[in-house]
């Protein structure tokens, strides 16, 4: 992965200004809801600015990475989860995939929206439209994916997910997500909130906590203030017998390389490989669709791969 760099000097002081993206994982009301709370503002601005993408469709992709930083908490070892939402709107779906180490990528299936004019609002529901939503748990050691999908209810992912989660676990489950920009279209603060109820949850104790989420200040705003995600709970939650469990890294993260992206040069057919390396273009770039990176191959490298493949 090349990992860009920001051209913004406004927004680059600001990033290194505010406590680092994570996850902070918590328990609340006698260990019976599981919470996952996400700053993921550093995540999210340089994702926008590697895949080159406008506000909205920053917005839509940052949601979807915001999401894909609480889940990549529920799974474990070289485990990964995807989620794929596919609809008829502008935005046309997305995939992001998370690891359990933290690391996420992804992409929009439409880079740049067309819209027959400006929205009213920031509601991601037109932009993504009438569709499904899949997760896809690729897991260590298998290999057939375990997939789980269901139609859109919403078009707003957070929830969509709510919706998945109650029709595939039977579980209790909310989740809040949120992207704040400045007047001048820059991110300014992401993050999410995922809830679940866990074995002897109450359903008192659920509506409580889910009418004090509905009640809190959107989290983008809020982690575009400085504020950290330990000031979050210590706000939130203190009269619900909050329980710190555990802090997480999250990062904005490919494995792509040139080397990888390479492979699938040098698989074209012959004739194809030895067209490209007699007539380019030169330099040959290849982009990677998961965070942006741009791949050069000069000349020589593609008459090697064309070398390397004849009889």
């Amino acid at each position: 992965m090349i990992l860009s760099s920001f051209d913004d000097e406004a927004l680059r002081q600001r990033l290194a200004a505010i406590p680092p993206d994570g996850l902070t994982i918590f328990t609340l009301e006698n260990d019976t809801i599981r919470g996952i709370l996400a700053s993921t503002t550093t995540i999210v601005a340089t994702m926008g600015v590697s895949h080159g993408l406008g506000v909205l469709e920053t917005m839509v992709l940052g949601k979807a990475y915001t999401a894909a930083a609480l889940l990549s908490a529920t799974i474990k070892g070289e485990d990964r989860l995807v989620i794929k939402v596919e609809g008829d709107g502008p935005a046309g779906g997305f995939s992001v995939e998370c690891t359990a180490s933290g690391d996420i990528r992804g992409r929009l299936f439409n880079t740049v929206f067309e819209l027959e004019s400006p929205p009213d609002s920031l509601d991601t529901a037109p932009l993504v439209g009438a569709g499904s939503i899949s997760l896809i748990r690729l897991m260590e050691g298998k290999t057939e994916p375990v997939v789980g999908s269901a139609a859109l209810q919403t078009g707003r992912l957070a929830e969509d997910l709510s919706w998945f989660f109650h029709i595939s676990e039977q579980t209790r489950s909310s989740f809040t997500l949120g992207v704040h920009f400045d007047a001048e279209g820059r991110v300014a603060g992401a993050g999410g909130l995922f809830l679940q109820a866990l074995p002897g949850a109450a359903d008192e104790a659920l509506d409580r906590v889910e009418r004090l989420v509905y009640g809190m200040a959107p989290l983008g705003e809020t982690f575009a203030s400085g504020a950290s995600r330990m000031d979050v709970c210590l706000r939130s939650f203190p009269f619900f017998d909050y329980n710190h469990l555990d802090e997480r890294p999250v990062r904005f993260y490919c494995g792509c390389s040139k080397e990888k992206l390479g492979t699938y040069i040098a698989a074209l057919p012959a004739n194809e490989l030895v067209d490209l390396a007699a007539n380019g273009p030169f330099p040959f770039t290849v982009t990677c669709h998961n965070c942006g990176s741009v791949y050069e191959y000069t000349k020589a490298e593609l008459e090697a791969m064309a070398a390397a493949k004849a009889p």
